[in-house]
Parts: C-alpha cells; sequence; structure tokens
C-alpha cells in the first residue's frame, strides 16, 4: 500500500476524535437566579476536649460557611462559600439574577468591587416539569 492509500482512512478515523462538540463551554457565562442561602457558624475542631485545666484546651477558630443554591434552567447548583467574616456579598441576596461560569465541580462568579468569587459545587439537582396527575414538581437528585 502506498502512503496515500493508508492516509485517507487513517484520517477518516482520526478526524471524528479531534471534533469538539458544541455543547457549552467552559469558559463561557450564563445566568443564574439565586434561589436560596444558609448560613452556618463553624468551630474548628468540632471538639473542646482538654482535661481538667482549661488551658489544655486546643485553640478553636471560628469561620461562616454560607450554602447558596442557584438555579439555571432545570439545573439548581448548591456553592459552598467559607469566609472568616460573617459576610456574604449582596449579590447573592435571593431571587437576585447573576452571572457565572460553570464547571464540573466549581462555580465562578464576576461581582462588581471584587477579584471574583469561586465556589465548589457541593450538590446539584435537576428540577424540570410537572408531574401531569397531581401538578406538583418533579425533582430528581444526582
Amino acid at each position: 500500500m502506498t502512503l496515500p492509500a493508508i492516509a485517507i482512512p487513517l484520517m477518516l478515523v482520526a478526524l471524528p476524535m479531534f471534533y469538539v462538540s458544541p455543547s457549552r463551554n467552559a469558559r463561557e457565562y450564563v445566568e443564574g437566579t439565586v434561589v436560596g442561602v444558609e448560613s452556618h457558624q463553624v468551630e474548628s475542631p468540632g471538639f473542646t476536649v482538654g482535661g481538667s485545666n482549661p488551658s489544655d484546651a486546643p485553640l478553636t477558630s471560628h469561620y461562616y460557611v454560607y450554602e447558596v443554591s442557584i438555579r439555571v434552567g432545570c439545573e439548581t447548583y448548591v456553592g459552598r462559600y467559607e469566609t472568616p467574616f460573617h459576610y456574604l456579598p449582596s449579590a447573592f441576596a435571593s431571587a437576585q439574577r447573576l452571572e457565572l461560569r460553570l464547571t464540573k465541580h466549581v462555580m465562578y462568579f464576576e461581582i462588581p468591587y471584587s477579584d471574583g468569587i469561586r465556589m465548589g459545587i457541593v450538590r446539584r439537582y435537576r428540577e424540570c416539569g410537572t408531574n401531569r396527575q397531581s401538578g406538583h414538581s418533579v425533582a430528581r437528585a444526582e
């Protein structure tokens, strides 16, 4: 076989491997709506057993955790935001619309007057359509 005779079938097999599907690009921003925010104060470590002398107890630190639920289309993403301050930017108020970039495990936000905010995705679920028999929403956890 000559080189062109081998190259053509090889290209026909290899080219589809390099095709990038037109699905959502990880670099593009989408619009989402804040559907809920839960805040928790966390103490670390979670125990303070130090024996009979209080000075033997380990040092503790306090920080705040916010779980922000954002709906994009039919998907709801719950992101975790940790901060040493009891402060969450007002862009995350309930029913606020904002731009975000989604990756598999992280949400990125471009918030005015900040360097950008990054939240790890702790869970996601899909909630689309209605149950035709009862008219209630149908939710499926992933």
